[in-house]
């Protein structure tokens, strides 16, 4: 009996991080859109330049991780380059190869949106002992690598 109502109570906690997971998600997705919306950024030109502030790129590594051909991600890149959102730099380990960086308008408009969460993120944090940031930091990292499974998954029924 007492092992039945464990059972019951981890279930019922499986499902309220599965909900608030997804609570997360779509409270994430709705600032994200809300940002390109209010700076003219589609989904793509959103995700390249996520991906180009964590260090600069190649196209071809843009284009994998945004899921884009090479041609459509270098009309992206023309785009944002355009609009003074990127450039592209010599790669300093290889000067036949150019790498593509956010501009210090892309991190300012960054940092105005991107900043308070951050800070936010900290400030919430700090209530956590830091086996438990440990934890947190563990869960996060495994979502993540789940879920690029799963998409490589879906990719792979898409080609089937």
């Amino acid at each position: 009996m007492i092992e039945q109502k464990s059972n019951e109570e981890t279930e019922r906690l499986v499902e309220a991080i599965s909900f608030a997971c997804m609570r997360w998600q779509e409270a994430t997705e709705s600032f994200d859109e809300t940002f390109g919306k209010l700076h003219g950024l589609n989904s793509a030109e959103r995700r390249c330049l996520s991906v180009i502030m964590r260090a600069p790129q190649p196209a071809n590594a843009v284009a994998k991780a945004i899921g884009l051909a090479p041609p459509s991600v270098t009309a992206l890149i023309d785009r944002l380059s355009a609009r003074d959102l990127l450039h592209r730099i010599p790669d300093p380990s290889d000067r036949r190869r150019v790498l593509v960086a956010p501009s210090e308008k892309a991190i300012r408009l960054g940092r105005e949106a991107y900043g308070p969460i951050a800070a936010a993120g900290a400030q919430m944090l700090e209530q956590f002992s830091e086996a438990e940031k440990r934890v947190v930091l563990r869960f996060i990292m495994q979502a993540i690598e789940m879920q690029e499974r799963e998409l490589d998954r879906l990719l792979q029924q898409d080609k089937g």
